[in-house]
Order: C-alpha cells, then structure tokens, then sequence
C-alpha cells in the first residue's frame, strides 16, 4: 500500500470522528464493501456508499463514536486499528478491533471487520506473533 492509501483512511476516519460523515464516505468507492468477516451478508452489511453513509449516521445518532488508533501496511490491503466508543448507558466499553482495508484507485473499496486486531492481521497474513505489542 502507498502513503496516500494510508492517508486516504487516516482522512476518511478523522472525518468521522469530527462527525462529518459527508467528507468521511468520499474515500469510499460508490459499491464499497463493509461487512463483518463471519457475516458479509447479515444484517449490518454495507454493499454500498450510500449504505455506508446511513449506517455511520446511525452510529452518530445512536451516540458511537469512533477513532483510528493505527494503521498496518500487509502488503496489497491495509488493517485499521479501531477503538469504537460507546455512549455511557451501554453495559461495557468495545475495545479496539480490527477492519482489513482494500483500496484501488484511491477509493476504499472493501473493509472487512474482525473483532481483534490480531483477527485482522491474521486474515491479512500478517504473522501476529511478531507484532510489537504496546
């Protein structure tokens, strides 16, 4: 992956996080993939932009939010480090999971997502026992 791919993802999910889903859904392609690995059909399941736009205007009304803490290079896709924050009322706080990017032509065009981080790395080939742990 090149810089600007990284840096494509590191914009769309500032965008986000400062709760600009417009600017957030220009880094994805207009038949992005967003799905959960066990479920890519399930309910939840983006097979679009517009898909994607809804879906992170419900997180924002619902009161989630989210930030990109890190992003790994694994060759031809990127992971994205995600810590997903709840509102208060919630039962217990999501931890960081994983999301396996795939980019072309500067558009975002699948994030598959991994309850870990190790989860994502793993599906991307990366050797998780190697990983430097915080």
């Amino acid at each position: 992956m090149s810089s600007s791919d990284v840096e494509l993802l590191r914009g769309a999910w500032a965008a986000f996080a400062r709760g600009d889903v417009d600017a957030a859904v220009t880094a994805l392609h207009p038949q992005v993939r967003w799905y959960a690995h066990a479920d890519p059909d399930g309910d939840g399941a983006c097979r679009n932009r517009d898909e994607a736009a809804a879906f992170l205007r419900r997180a924002i009304a619902d009161g989630l939010t989210a930030e990109l803490l890190d992003v790994h290079d694994a060759g031809e896709r990127l992971v994205a480090v995600i810590h997903t924050h709840a509102p208060p009322d919630w039962e217990r706080e999501p931890g960081p999971h994983g999301e396996l990017v795939t980019i072309g032509a500067g558009k975002v065009t699948e994030m598959v997502v991994y309850p870990t981080v190790d989860d994502a790395l793993a599906a991307a080939g990366v050797d998780v026992a190697q990983r430097p742990r915080p």
